[in-house]
């Protein structure tokens, strides 16, 4: 410490007050009374700080290390007493000071923790060098706590604390956990990792891993015995760690695993019975089971030596918002924005849940004092940066519906995607009985980047084609997908969530609103929504499916994609069996606030007695799917069997899918076209409606390409757009093999593609020439070409002005004026416009 007569100058010098040998004896102490710490002997922790009393009066971190110790386990008074002890002889030790102040907030006594921090940062510490980094970062956190620029604190003291202390373990724990709570999880996981690499085993360098989203490499797992996360290596190493604890309910929870979530906080209390976030925590669950004398309570524990601890409103909001309870979420985060007004995280999550619930304004002014407080909060920062390309977005607006877009994906495709919205909206809300509050609000994003910081506020959420709030849905541009997929079934996927969600109240469990959505978009068109595959056969046929009240674990895990499957056949068996009255009413008890399984019963069945007939209506679908097939993958030695004669081997199981299909795509290479022709046909007809991601109809176009069977071909195709819409490929070759077909089948045609692709050049093109063929009205197709900036303009812009020009004599004008600017000498448009006056 820079400070004359402190004993800190002694300790630094050899030969000084306390010699080296009395540092290094002091050193090793604290090291082995930390490590009781870290594995959850706070208890022996205790007792190894008691007895080294007579070092406590020179190294203060003995006295840091008992006060965060009686904190862990909930003894709030004493650690502010013990505290106090240590801090008399020692008012300027950053790390004492640190955590007295956090003893004090505990204890609610807020103005006295900001003094003391003020105080302790009147004296500067000495650079940072080795072994003795701690103080330093100690000091830096006091920095923080004191409100200031994070990005600085990062860079002037963490930074060359650990580049001067590589070996010290406080440096990489101060950056992981900054970075962290700015959501730079890049920057957190990278320490998080080397502080692990230095000090194998340290639970909070695994905690750090686990909240940064790391996956834990394979060979570290070990499922038998439990271990297949960062957290969980955490809470091997520390039974009893709460923090570790408090995640894991977190993730629990947020998983529907609400017995799960109250177990592990339970654990929190048996080491802590006043820990202020668990009780928080048990307070949202409470209001979640609509528990609110629960609630209440909870609440009132969690405040018990803090009543205005803003962490508990928040945690509260938090928790809320994440099961998409809104309304209240904002309410609880307006609290605690009110108890601590300087909060950049409280601002943050207040604000982003207003953009999620359609209060714009509200959510935007608090964002920018999200990224105001903190500009290095990386999270604010990125919406903040959209917000600006946002507001030169355009809105269009019908029936309750607006759409925003890039002016470019709104020329090419705005009306289509804004006539789809509505259309989605009105059917629903009108089959659900639903009545919506505001209007809707669908924000299609141009990148990939874009929707992730829109929706989640980092990038990232490949995964994902849009997201509901309730009133706001994010999309992905087809202009910016990564994939393939239908936009309009995404759009009308997403709608359905914002009818059963306000049907809810918000109430709804996810495997059910998810199911629903995709039951609805197979009532649209059976290619929207998900199928019976070979695998979900299997599946449901020998019974390995979770029950219907665990479906939301599907949600969570590697069996996502048939959850979201299994859910939809739900919705489907119980409108087909009991009527959508049913469902409706199912839906208005759990806005009423009871649970989906008292709700089921009601309405259905008792929930023994439903899921028995469920599974029997479901193994009967799988069952019926390619029954005279055989859809067990080959096994490593049927492979070798057929590779030595694929021929002979498929002849002797003409139904083993999986080697048929090995044997028409070898045939196919081939050219061989009549042979792979009557091979898929044999399998079509065992299963019409096959599924499966290598498919047939796919494999039968190409043969009848190949055979000059055009009319084959196209039913090929078609078929399969009836069972895969995303085939986005199937529907661009329809395209090229339009010939002269019928003006309603073409029309069919460029409607397919767009419905996947609304910026192919093509389908606008076929669109116009069999809509003028026809009769039908074409300027929305010829607009939409137009917005493309296609070579032939001029040609265009006055074609449409010939269409034009009875039923919109302006816009006829305007046209033509434009193509004429293209090209001045375009004699028919000069003669159109001079003869446009003089027409009936």
């Amino acid at each position: 410490m820079k400070r004359n007569g402190n004993r800190w100058l002694g300790f630094a010098l050899a030969g000084g007050v306390l010699g080296l040998s009395s540092a290094t004896v002091a050193a090793q102490a604290i090291q082995a009374a930390e490590a009781l710490f870290l594995k959850g002997d706070y208890p022996g922790g205790l007792k190894a700080c008691a007895d080294n009393t007579q070092l406590q009066a020179d190294f203060p971190a003995f006295a840091a290390l008992e006060v965060r110790t009686l904190l862990e386990t909930g003894n709030y008074k004493k650690a502010v007493a013990r505290g106090r002890v240590g801090w008399r002889r020692s008012q300027f030790d950053p790390e004492l000071s640190l955590e007295l102040a956090g003893a004090l907030r505990a204890n609610g006594q807020a103005s006295q923790a900001r003094s003391v921090i003020r105080q302790a940062l009147q004296v500067q510490p000495d650079p940072p060098v080795a072994d003795r980094s701690r103080t330093t970062v100690a000091f830096g956190e006091l920095v923080l706590a004191d409100k200031a620029d994070a990005k600085e604190v990062l860079q002037r003291i963490f930074e060359p604390a650990k580049k001067a202390d590589p070996a010290g373990r406080a440096a990489y724990l101060a950056i992981g956990r900054l970075a962290l709570a700015h959501h730079d999880r890049e920057l957190a996981a990278e320490n998080f990792r080397e502080g692990l690499k230095r000090f194998p085993g340290d639970p909070e360098f695994s905690l750090g891993l686990g909240q940064a989203g790391v996956a834990l490499p394979k060979d570290l797992q070990k499922p038998d015995e439990g271990i297949s996360s960062y957290l969980d290596l955490a809470l091997r190493a520390n039974p009893k760690f709460t923090a570790a604890l408090i995640v894991k309910a977190e993730k629990l929870g947020g998983g529907n695993d609400f017995n799960g979530a109250r177990q592990a906080l339970d654990q929190v209390l048996a080491v802590n019975p006043d820990h202020p976030e668990a009780w928080a925590q048990l307070a949202a669950l409470a209001l979640l089971g609509e528990d609110a004398a629960a609630a209440e309570k909870a609440s009132k524990n969690a405040r018990k030596f803090w009543k205005g601890n803003p962490r508990v409103s928040e945690i509260i909001g938090v928790t809320l918002a994440g099961h998409y309870r809104f309304a209240e979420a904002i309410d609880h985060l307006k609290q605690a924005s009110e108890e601590d007004p300087e909060s950049p995280s409280i601002h943050f999550e207040l604000g982003s849940n207003q953009l999620r619930f359609g209060q714009l304004e509200e959510g935007w002014k608090n964002l920018a004092l999200a990224h105001e407080l903190d500009p290095y909060h990386v999270a604010a920062f990125n919406l903040i940066t959209l917000r600006d390309k946002l507001q030169g977005f355009p809105v269009r607006e019908k029936d309750g519906v607006r759409v925003r877009m890039s002016p470019e994906d709104m020329a090419v495709f705005g009306t289509r995607a804004l006539d789809l919205a509505a259309r989605a909206k009105r059917t629903l809300a009108e089959k659900y009985l639903v009545r919506l509050a505001q209007p809707v609000m669908v924000e299609m994003l141009p990148k990939q980047e874009d929707f992730a910081i829109r929706t989640f506020g980092l990038p990232g959420g490949e995964s994902f084609l849009g997201v509901c709030f309730g009133p706001l849905i994010t999309t992905i541009s087809p202009r910016g997908r990564l994939g393939r997929a239908n936009w309009e079934a995404v759009v009308w996927h997403e709608m359905a969530h914002t009818i059963t969600l306000a049907a809810s109240r918000h109430r709804i469990p996810r495997w059910l609103s998810e199911g629903i959505s995709v039951y609805e978009e197979r009532q649209v068109r059976p290619g929207w929504g998900q199928g019976m595959t070979a695998e979900y056969r299997e599946r449901f046929l020998s019974g390995k499916v979770p029950p219907i009240a665990k479906l939301d674990e599907s949600f969570s895990g590697e069996d996502i994609m048939l959850g979201y499957y299994h859910a939809s056949l739900v919705a489907e068996f119980v409108v087909d069996r009991f009527g959508i009255a049913a469902m409706r009413s199912i839906l208005a008890d759990l806005s009423a606030g009871k649970p989906i399984e008292m709700a089921l019963s009601k309405r259905t069945l008792p929930l023994a007695e439903l899921e028995t007939a469920f599974l029997e209506y479901a193994k009967k679908i799988a069952a019926a799917y390619g029954p005279a097939l055989d859809w067990t993958p080959l096994t490593d030695e049927e492979y070798v069997e057929y590779r030595k004669d694929p021929a002979a081997w498929v002849a002797a199981h003409p139904m083993r899918y999986a080697a048929a299909m090995m044997w028409i795509s070898k045939l196919t290479e081939e050219g061989k076209w009549q042979d792979a022709k009557v091979r898929i046909e044999a399998l079509i007809a065992a299963e019409p409606n096959v599924r499966e991601a290598f498919n047939p109809y796919h494999a039968l176009s190409l043969a009848c390409r190949g055979l000059g069977d055009d009319a084959g071909e196209r039913a090929a195709l078609k078929r399969l757009l009836e069972i895969d819409s995303n085939a986005s490929e199937a529907a661009a070759r329809l395209l090229q093999s339009d010939g002269k077909l019928p003006a309603a089948d073409r029309l069919a045609d460029g409607q397919r593609m767009l419905e996947t692709n609304p910026f192919q050049e093509q389908a606008y093109r076929t669109l116009i020439a069999a809509a003028k063929e026809s009769g039908a009205p074409a300027r929305d197709f010829y607009q939409s070409l137009l917005a493309l900036e296609t070579l032939d303009a001029g040609r265009l812009r006055f074609e449409l002005a010939t269409q034009l020009r009875d039923s919109d004599r302006d816009e006829a004008r305007r046209q033509v004026l434009k193509a004429l600017e293209d090209n001045p000498r375009f004699e028919a448009a000069l003669e159109f416009l001079v003869q446009l006056p003089k027409l009936p």
